[in-house]
């Protein structure tokens, strides 16, 4: 993690040397360093598999629900990460629209989860 911080911190300085030599450059820089830093968090993300992977084992989940939970998850990281970069552009309204489109897509991938549960629901009361 130190190294993630240390490295965004490197990209803020070179960000805010370029602002004064080379303006046109700094969104350039500001979107590597979001792939760079987005490369870098991917380490951290086996732990967080096996994390759920040994949670579906004990709970005996069906593995259809942890695909849907990570897929949500992964679209709304991406869809929060786009947005930041379409604002750093100064489109402030098609970042808005990004956003709105990602929370329908995840209400539509979270259906069959709200199923599970309506069925789970209905299964107690009958």
């Amino acid at each position: 993690m130190i190294k993630i911080v240390i490295v965004a911190i490197l990209f803020a300085v070179i960000i805010l040397f370029l602002k004064n030599i080379k303006s046109e450059l700094t969104i350039l820089v500001e979107i590597l360093s979001g792939i760079i830093l987005l490369s870098l968090a991917f380490g951290y993300l086996n732990e967080t598999f096996e994390f759920f992977n040994n949670l579906i084992k004990l709970t005996g989940l069906d593995n259809e629900i942890f695909s849907i939970v990570l897929k949500v998850t992964a679209i709304g990281y991406l869809i929060e990460f786009g947005a930041g970069t379409i604002e750093d552009f100064g489109l402030t309204s098609l970042a808005g629209k990004l956003v709105f489109i990602g929370k329908l897509v995840i209400v539509g991938m979270s259906l069959p989860i709200i199923y599970a549960i309506f069925n789970i629901v209905t299964g107690l009361l009958g």
